[in-house]
């Protein structure tokens, strides 16, 4: 059912309530027009606008919020934000909180949690959870050849630079060549979609995990991907690779 606020009249249909609006002597003419972001139409007050927001179909509008979006996309983005689900997961082992399962894992990920894990150790458990392939892909390198870490010295500076030696980019100092080398930016796109026909492939779990989130493939709603995420990563690798 839809509402009208100015005449305090119920419809049963919003197509009947937008013939009144179109129709009615109380919608028609004088005073400050309200104009919809989305496709233009116009109403004579502002909760004529928003009950229009509410109920028709292509307009991304939170209600709670009192916000319009530009399409669908950054509605979902506003919906799964702290604003609406706070920091309500905690890192299992430092107790920091997190407003998603792929905040949480980055944060593991990026080696600055007192549990002592790291991009690398992470990869490792997943590997072993994932002895079909389903979200990892088969490496091309030697098995432990992800256990070492690339480390630059002064033999890198060119003259200019400390130069990569895989990409040939420059850095002016030598701790940045070496955090650029530690990153995923050369590695393999260890991860996969689980489903088939996605095709899409990741270097890091983070990335997947904010892919599932997105609800873009259908694998996991993001409150289901949330609730797993609370009682470990480990857990919502496993609910991923079981579908």
């Amino acid at each position: 059912m839809s509402y009208c606020h100015p005449c305090d009249r119920w419809f049963d249909t919003y197509h009947a309530y937008n013939q009144h609006v179109q129709n009615s002597d109380s919608h028609q003419g004088g005073g400050i027009e309200w104009e919809c972001e989305v496709c233009d139409r116009t109403f004579t007050t502002e909760r004529a606008r928003l009950q229009h927001y509410s109920h028709a179909a292509g307009h991304p509008y939170c209600v709670s919020c009192d916000r319009i979006f530009r399409n669908d996309n950054n509605l979902t983005q506003h919906l799964h934000s702290k604003a609406h689900n706070g920091n309500s997961i905690q890192c299992p082992f430092c107790k920091r909180s997190f407003t998603t399962a792929s905040g949480v894992t980055i944060h593991l990920e990026s080696g600055t949690c007192t549990s002592g894990l790291n991009r690398t150790k992470i990869n490792a458990i997943v590997q072993q959870l994932d002895r079909n392939h389903v979200i990892t892909r088969p490496m091309l390198t030697m098995p432990g050849y992800d256990n070492v870490e690339p480390i630059a010295t002064e033999l890198a500076w060119n003259g200019y630079g400390y130069q990569c030696y895989i990409c040939t980019k420059a850095f002016q100092y030598l701790y940045a060549l070496n955090n650029h080398l530690k990153s995923p930016v050369h590695q393999q796109d260890m991860y996969r979609c689980p489903k088939s026909s996605c095709g899409r492939t990741y270097k890091v779990l983070s990335g997947l995990v904010q892919h599932v989130e997105s609800e873009s493939c259908g694998i996991m709603r993001f409150m289901h991907v949330q609730q797993q995420a609370r009682n470990g990563i480990q857990n919502m690798v496993g609910k991923m690779i079981a579908g």
